[in-house]
C-alpha cells in the first residue's frame, strides 16, 4: 500500500469518526490538522466517504437524525464544489433521498468508533431532543466523552476493578470503559424510568453479541436490579438508584465499588446535598470517585466543591485527556475531579 492510499484511508476514517457520532456540523474538519489543506476529494474519495457514513450498512440499520445526514451532505458537497471538483452522482442521489424524508424522529442513533477495544464501535440510541420526558439523560453530553477518553488513557486504574457509575444516562462512558478497560464489574445506575429503559436497550445492543454473552437470571427482591449480563470478563448490572437511597444500597450488601464515576451530573445545585451524602456513604479509605463536569457555570461547580468540604471529602484536579478515542465537539471547558475521603 503506497503512502497516498494510506493517507486517503486515514482521511476517510477521520471524517467518518466525526460524522457518525454526530459532531456539530460547524465543528467538522475534513482534513486532519497535519494534512495539506488543499487536499482534493476526487470522485473515488467522495464515494468512499459516502459509503463509510450515510450509505454504510451501520447507518442504514441504526440511522442518525435525518436532518443531520442532510446537513452533512450539504456541507460536503459545498466543500467539493468550492474546490472546483465535480460532485459524485451518488452524493446527489443520497441527498435527494434524504430531503424526501420527514424530520420527525423522536430517537436516533450515534456511533462512536473506539480503538484498541473489544468493541470497535459503540452504538447508542438517544433522544433527538436535549431535554425529553422531563430529563436530560436521554442523550450523551460532552463530559461523558471526555471521561471516556480519560479512562482510556488510564486503563490500569479500571482493569479488573469494581466500578459504580452514578447518573449514567444512556451509557456512553460505561460502555467505553467496559470495552477498553475490562473491569471485573460495572454497575450502571440512574433513577429515571425512561432513561433506564433506553440504557437497557443500548447495553443489550452493544454487548449481547452472540450466544456466549447471555442475560443472567434476575432475582433481585428489591427490584433495584433492571438488567444483568456477562460480557467477556465483566459482570454488567443496571440498577435503579436514587442518590438519597445510596445508604439503603450500601446496607443491601451490593459489592463495594473500587471506583465511583459520574459525568455531567453537576448541573442542579438542589441535588448536591443528597449526592454528597450518598457519595460519602460509598467512599472508604481505600476507594475514590472520578467526576467529569462541564463548566457551564463556575458558581455551580464551586457550590458542589463546598458541599464536599462540608462532608469531610477532598478533591484534586486530574489532567484532561488528549482526545484520542472519541470525537465530539467540545463547546465548554470540562473539569475532571478525583474525590476521596479526607485522611
Amino acid at each position: 500500500m503506497d503512502s497516498d492510499t494510506r493517507r486517503d484511508i486515514s482521511i476517510v476514517k477521520y471524517i467518518t469518526k466525526q460524522v457518525i457520532c454526530c459532531t456539530a456540523i460547524n465543528k467538522i474538519n475534513f482534513i486532519p490538522y497535519d494534512e495539506n489543506e488543499d487536499y482534493i476529494f476526487d470522485l473515488n474519495m467522495q464515494k468512499q466517504v459516502l459509503d463509510s457514513t450515510i450509505n454504510s450498512n451501520l447507518i442504514k440499520r441504526y440511522p442518525m437524525k435525518t436532518s443531520y445526514q442532510k446537513a452533512f451532505l450539504k456541507l460536503f458537497m459545498a466543500k467539493i464544489e468550492a474546490s472546483g471538483n465535480d460532485i459524485h452522482d451518488d452524493l446527489y442521489t443520497a441527498y435527494c433521498r434524504l430531503i424526501s424524508l420527514q424530520d420527525e424522529e423522536s430517537v436516533h442513533y450515534r456511533h462512536f468508533l473506539v480503538e484498541n477495544a473489544t468493541l470497535s464501535c459503540i452504538t447508542l440510541k438517544e433522544s433527538t431532543n436535549l431535554i425529553s420526558k422531563g430529563t436530560t439523560g436521554l442523550c450523551s453530553w460532552q463530559a461523558a466523552v471526555v471521561l471516556s477518553d480519560w479512562c482510556a488513557e488510564n486503563i490500569e486504574k479500571f482493569h479488573g476493578k469494581n466500578i459504580l457509575e452514578l447518573g449514567c444516562g444512556v451509557g456512553l462512558t460505561g460502555m467505553s470503559i467496559i470495552s477498553i478497560c475490562s473491569p471485573k464489574q460495572y454497575i450502571f445506575s440512574d433513577c429515571h424510568p425512561t432513561v433506564l429503559d433506553m440504557l437497557c436497550e443500548n447495553v443489550k445492543l452493544n454487548f449481547l453479541l452472540n450466544k456466549q454473552h447471555k442475560l443472567s437470571n434476575m432475582c433481585d427482591t428489591s427490584l433495584r436490579l433492571k438488567l444483568q449480563l456477562k460480557y467477556e470478563q465483566t459482570d454488567i448490572q443496571i440498577i435503579d438508584l436514587k442518590w438519597q437511597d445510596i445508604n439503603k444500597y450500601v446496607a443491601e450488601g451490593f459489592s463495594q465499588p473500587d471506583i465511583i464515576i459520574a459525568a455531567d451530573i453537576l448541573y442542579e445545585s438542589d441535588s448536591f446535598n443528597s449526592l454528597t451524602i450518598g457519595l460519602k456513604n460509598l467512599l472508604t479509605s481505600i476507594n475514590y470517585a472520578v467526576f467529569a463536569a462541564t463548566v457551564r457555570n463556575e458558581d455551580t461547580i464551586s457550590q458542589f466543591l463546598e458541599y464536599l468540604g462540608n462532608h469531610n471529602l477532598a478533591f484534586e484536579e486530574c489532567i484532561l485527556p488528549k482526545w484520542t478515542v472519541l470525537i465530539q465537539s467540545i463547546n465548554s471547558p470540562v473539569r475532571i475531579l478525583k474525590i476521596f475521603r479526607k485522611t
